[in-house]
């Protein structure tokens, strides 16, 4: 009998809803010195919590000086630590898993997504430029310049901060240049783009799944493939809200782990812990090994 699947898996839609009003919920300011885990405009009306990227920018741009003003020993104790360490623990912990389940960018792009059926499938070389943009963008760019450039060119900078800000304050709005336009059309490119490929921004650009992915295959939470219970109906590749192949490229740089994958009519794909993940391997070729003889034995 195939192992029931928990229920939980069935719910990310409302915990990307859920996570999305509470990272932008417009009541407590006092947490907004906090960074979410996932990108989040600090810069938006209703942010309760900041943006970590936009936070690792300014401390970055801050540590220039500071590296230059002083020696090696406070240069490295000027490093943002606190940024730096929340990177690691979530990405330890669940590694890109935040990604698929409470990054409201990705949730976005979700729902752009579902008004068409018709996707492309990218190659997978076409995740590496996410690296370009974090280190050249998002960190040398940033030391180099003293500005948060990536804030300033990001779609979902612009989606919660950028749009309604001129919006609801006339006085910015003479403000209004070049910038704000070439973030425009940032953003237009990838809700286009959304249409026909899924996630766009996260697969080509996103320099916080860059980060993520680093850790995603080695984190406490993993996805299984048992290849002893796969039939190849390609359930998995058909539903994958990122358009990987799950049989060939299961936790790799481009996986999300939302877990749609583990919703194979044949279980096929499991998430455990990692500390399970050996004994479940071996545990499960077992029974299906002891099922193919039992089914065999039936036929003689």
């Amino acid at each position: 009998m195939s192992p029931r699947r928990p229920r939980w898996l069935y719910w990310r839609f409302w915990v990307q809803f859920a996570s999305t009003v509470l990272a932008n919920n417009g009541l407590v300011n006092a947490t907004k010195g906090l960074c979410w885990p996932t990108l989040n405009c600090w810069a938006c009306p209703t942010a309760a919590f900041g943006c970590p990227m936009g936070a690792l920018q300014n401390s970055m741009s801050a540590w220039r000086w500071r590296l230059a003003s002083g020696g090696v020993l406070e240069a490295i104790l000027g490093l943002p630590w606190y940024i730096l360490g929340g990177f690691l623990i979530v990405g330890a912990l669940f590694g890109r898993m935040v990604c698929g389940w409470i990054c409201p960018f990705g949730w976005f792009q979700e729902l752009i997504g579902s008004l068409s059926r018709r996707k492309i499938r990218l190659p997978r070389w076409l995740g590496y430029p996410r690296y370009a943009v974090l280190v050249g963008l998002a960190l040398v760019v940033a030391f180099l310049t003293g500005e948060p450039w990536f804030c300033k060119l990001c779609p979902q900078g612009f989606l919660e901060g950028g749009l309604p800000q001129p919006l609801l304050r006339p006085e910015l709005r003479s403000g209004i240049g070049w910038l704000w336009y070439t973030k425009l059309a940032i953003f237009l490119t990838f809700v286009l783009a959304a249409l026909f490929i899924r996630r766009p921004f996260c697969a080509l650009a996103c320099p916080l799944g860059a980060i993520y992915s680093l850790m995603h295959r080695y984190s406490l939470w993993r996805t299984v493939f048992l290849r002893e219970r796969c039939t190849n109906c390609l359930w998995c590749v058909r539903n994958c809200p990122q358009g990987i192949d799950p049989r060939e490229d299961l936790d790799g740089h481009l996986c999300i782990g939302c877990l749609e994958c583990q919703k194979c009519p044949f279980d096929a794909i499991v998430s455990l812990p990692a500390w399970r993940v050996t004994g479940c391997s071996t545990a499960c070729s077992h029974h299906d090994r002891k099922n193919r003889t039992g089914e065999a034995d039936a036929g003689y």
